[in-house]
């Protein structure tokens, strides 16, 4: 299976999504990135995983885990709570992309291991999408999928 890791971001200027696609070894094969319509962090989780899903069918990756620190966004996709009606249709066109995957998983993952798309949802390019190959990959992006490959620990701090 191959990993998409994918993010949505929503600022007070700026609503964008973006993902990696990762090989089996934790390799990156590509990353993307857009400027989003929705004026809702939900929005732009479920746009994140929409798009990720269309370009591993376009690069013919059928077996795919996705994963997504937004718990909310993974438990309306595996149909374990209810999904608000603004984000209806957004839903219904990943249920029907999964439709042409072979496998799949959906599963939420913390947002320390969700770092590399947290990362790329976060680059300005503008208006429309953008699609990076590795070789164009930015240093500190390149750190953190290496970071990822190598297991490294996170641990998380208690704000009491």
């Amino acid at each position: 299976m191959i990993a998409l890791h994918c993010d949505g971001s929503l600022t007070a200027d700026r609503a964008s999504y973006g993902g990696l696609i990762r090989d089996a070894t934790g390799a990156a094969i590509l990353a993307y990135v857009g400027k989003g319509e929705e004026n809702s962090v939900l929005g732009m989780e479920l746009m994140a995983i929409l798009r990720g899903i269309m370009l591993c069918i376009q690069n013919d990756l059928r077996r795919v885990s996705i994963r997504s620190d937004s718990k909310l966004a993974v438990d309306i996709l595996n149909g374990e709570v209810g999904c608000p009606w603004a984000m209806q249709v957004l839903k219904g066109r990943i249920i029907s992309l999964c439709e042409q995957l072979h496998s799949k998983e959906i599963r939420h993952v913390w947002r320390e291991m969700n770092q590399a798309a947290d990362f790329i949802a976060a680059i300005d390019t503008g208006d429309g999408e953008s699609i990076f190959n590795p070789s164009e990959f930015p240093l500190e992006l390149v750190e953190l999928i290496q970071n990822d490959a190598d297991c490294k620990a996170y641990f998380r701090t208690s704000s009491f």
